[in-house]
């Protein structure tokens, strides 16, 4: 009897454990649509595409996300299956869209091309290519989550074709894809993610074997477990800049209202974590808190856009063991291999000398000290000024206006948010610093520049004069040609002059409050209070 029982009991917490999944299953419904063109009839064939898609299309599908996958497409072919992902993804809680193959940007849109494209008018642009813009209509509504990965930035001899037939006034084809602002987009308040294989504007590599370094380092990093998909991202960056001696960097833009895990939100409770060699630089923030990382991502991203030997000894000198740390050191050699690059930033590079001399601190921001010589290593040009000043008033310290010029009241002002943010009153900014400073501040400067904007437009329709108060001129019409040219050949004679009114004689004139009239001379005017002439 007591086996039975015990078979039933381990049946019902089977049931259990099913039921359990499936909800989860329920509650996390993700799909992806995988695209990979290699196989191109007027263009060279690429040799990694449809390796890469198959690649993406096996990691997602062991992640969990239903895959809708097409290899070598035609133009029908793309439509098909981004139709069938708008309709599988509707109801999705994560949707996301890995394309591998050409695209290209035309006057600052982005296009993916299916292998059958030939594109040799302008009109093909809208008949022969899908606009990445669809992409994101196709996303599912509130609240999903939509990503958008492409490995589109290859070099491409459709966009110098379709560059010839342009005319001049159009011709605005540019090398890559150019970046998507994902910031207004209204898909889902889940958010947007937007990944491309390398920098907006930039063309991305082939790898050798059957896969790009791109794709390989997102295989390697994007479902690993407890990673979320920013981070593995950025690890992706790093990777594939390093292995490509920093001639691609990937790229990505998000607005994502919560982290989001492509693989397990945690690893294993069981699996021990790997030990570093003492010389390896690990691969995570040497803090664990979370801020501490974004503070240190952002120094990092603004030296990776500067791309200067300041800029990354700065960024060395905050972060001696960061995660950037080896691929910051490489970028400095490069630099200073390259004469031309050196040469540009001499200056820069003398000037952070002295900072690169100092020992390195701790990576934390509230010990650390701001100096005029810290505050020159950032390289703040006249608009990164007035933004710091925009940001400074969007707070609510007092500033006359936001000029550029860091004059008192605004080094008044940094002293008084360093001193509320228990760091050294200083009055100048270190490199962290002013990360930690723009990443409290990025909501409060949306506000302050929409209420300027607002501001300026009501004055504006108050110095407007009002359609009520405009009377409306009367419009003159000019003379045909043909008679002003017979005006100007016979002038009409001059009027002329009115000769005054003779008095009648025998008459004289009487004049009164009426008015005047004329009497007999014999006579006098009738009533008093009349002139007599």
């Amino acid at each position: 009897m007591r086996f039975w029982a015990a078979i039933v009991g381990l049946f019902f917490l089977a049931a259990a454990d099913l039921l359990q999944a499936g909800a989860l299953a329920a509650g996390n419904n993700r799909v992806a649509l995988v695209i990979g063109n290699s196989k191109y009839v007027y263009a060279p064939a690429l040799p990694n595409p449809a390796g890469d898609a198959r690649l993406m299309a096996e990691v997602l599908r062991k992640a969990g996300f239903n895959v809708i996958e097409g290899i070598d497409l035609d133009y029908a072919g793309m439509r098909d299956r981004l139709n069938r992902f708008a309709e599988a993804s509707y109801d999705a809680d994560t949707a996301l869209i890995y394309y591998a193959g050409h695209g290209m940007q035309v006057n600052g849109k982005n296009y993916l091309i299916p292998v059958d494209a030939e594109l040799t008018a302008p009109a093909h642009l809208k008949t022969r290519t899908i606009q990445i813009d669809e992409l994101l209509s196709a996303l599912p509504p509130d609240p999903a989550v939509g990503i958008v990965i492409l490995d589109a930035c290859r070099d491409n001899p459709l966009a110098r074709t379709l560059a010839a037939s342009l005319p001049k006034s159009r011709s605005a084809t540019a090398p890559g894809l150019a970046p998507i602002d994902v910031s207004g987009s209204e898909v889902g308040t889940g958010g947007v993610l937007i990944a491309f294989a390398t920098d907006p504007g930039s063309v991305s590599y082939d790898g050798n074997g059957a896969n790009s370094p791109y794709t390989m380092s997102l295989a390697r990093h994007l479902s690993e477990p407890g990673v979320e998909i920013q981070s593995a991202l950025t690890r992706v960056r790093g990777e594939v800049a390093a292995e490509t001696n920093g001639r691609q960097r990937p790229w990505h833009n998000a607005s994502l209202g919560r982290e989001v895990f492509i693989g397990p939100q945690s690893p294993p409770p069981d699996a021990a974590a790997p030990q570093l060699p003492a010389t390896e630089t690990p691969t995570e923030p040497p803090s664990s808190d979370a801020r501490g990382w974004e503070i240190e991502q952002r120094v990092w991203d603004e030296a990776s856009k500067r791309n200067t030997l300041a800029h990354y000894e700065a960024y060395l000198q905050q972060f001696p063991k960061g995660a950037f740390a080896d691929l910051a050191r490489l970028n400095i050699d490069q630099l200073k291999k390259a004469p031309t690059v050196v040469a540009k930033t001499e200056s820069d590079a003398s000037r952070s000398a002295t900072v690169a001399e100092r020992p390195a601190t701790a990576a934390d921001p509230e010990t650390d000290t701001g100096t005029e010589l810290t505050e020159s290593a950032i390289g703040l040009g006249r608009q990164e000024k007035i933004e710091l000043q925009e940001r400074l008033l969007a707070i609510g310290y007092d500033l006359d206006q936001a000029d550029g010029n860091l004059g008192l009241k605004t080094r008044r002002a940094i002293g008084r948010w360093q001193e509320e943010n228990r760091l050294p009153p200083t009055t100048f900014l270190t490199s962290k610093q002013y990360a930690r400073l723009k990443l409290d501040t990025d909501d409060a400067l949306k506000s302050y520049r929409a209420q300027r904007a607002s501001e300026a437009e009501a004055r504006k329709q108050e110095s407007a004069p009002s359609e009520a108060t405009q009377k409306p001129q009367p419009a003159v019409r000019e003379k045909p040609r043909r008679d002003q040219q017979r005006e100007a050949a016979n002038p009409r004679p001059a009027p002329k002059a009115a000769k005054p009114a003779q008095r009648k004689s025998g008459f004289h004139t009487c004049s009164g409050i009426d008015g005047t009239f004329e009497v007999p001379a014999s006579q006098r005017c009738p009533l008093s209070g009349y002139a007599h002439y």
